[in-house]
């Protein structure tokens, strides 16, 4: 009996370790998914659509310059040269056009009214990014650091990660828990719902990835 127990508590350890692992797994892999998409929104954010909201103002303004020489021309042609899989095709030809009317080339005249529209989806996107970013956490307020709440909120944002972690161990931890007791009582069913599961989640992801594929050479034709 003292022999079974210690077992079954070895079983238990093992599997309580196993869990964390796999846990310490799934939260790296999340935060290393989250940091690249962080990384993409900051380099949208300051390299791209801050800069390009500025300089397609400034080419708009009235200057005795119609040519190459207008201030701000190249900083707007190096944008659009980068950002051209970020703007919509639309907004791309007008953004040229704003080019070429301000180099005094022949070419149609441009309605205000349509560099306004790209303008503002240009700003739509500074906005959206700096909240993503920065306003939907106020540690990166400037007033926060006087608050006499932040300390408090900081601690139940810190309080709630811990428990995210907790949850989620004892859930993967349960999990293998009830698969191990249900394959030494030869109960065969929840392990071939588990295994159906997995199947139906690898077929999707199979199914994404080749839809990708297809995307990518329609693109190549």
């Amino acid at each position: 009996m003292p022999m079974d127990n210690m077992g079954k508590g070895l079983i238990t350890f093992g599997i309580g370790i196993a869990s964390w692992f796999i846990k310490d797994l799934l939260i790296k892999l999340a935060i290393k998914r989250n940091e690249k998409i962080q990384n993409e929104w900051k380099y949208r954010l300051t390299k791209v659509w801050s800069p390009l909201f500025y300089w397609s103002g400034v080419v708009t303004l009235s200057d005795s310059h119609q040519n190459w020489e207008k201030h701000g021309i190249n900083k707007l042609e190096e944008l659009l040269s980068k950002c051209a899989y970020l703007l919509p095709l639309e907004h791309y030809y007008i953004l040229v056009k704003v080019i070429e009317n301000a180099t005094n080339q022949n070419t149609s005249p441009i309605q205000i009214e349509e560099v306004k529209k790209v303008r503002d989806y240009i700003y739509k996107q500074v906005e959206l990014l700096n909240y993503l970013l920065y306003k939907k956490e106020d540690i990166f307020e400037l007033g926060s650091a006087i608050d006499v709440l932040s300390p408090y909120r900081t601690f139940l944002r810190t309080a709630s990660i811990f428990c995210i972690h907790l949850i989620l161990w004892i859930v993967i931890g349960g999990l293998i828990i009830f698969l191990y007791i249900f394959y030494i009582n030869n109960i065969l069913w929840p392990l071939i719902i588990f295994g159906v599961t997995l199947l139906i989640i690898m077929f999707y992801d199979i199914k994404t990835r080749l839809k990708i594929n297809q995307e990518i050479q329609e693109r190549l034709k």
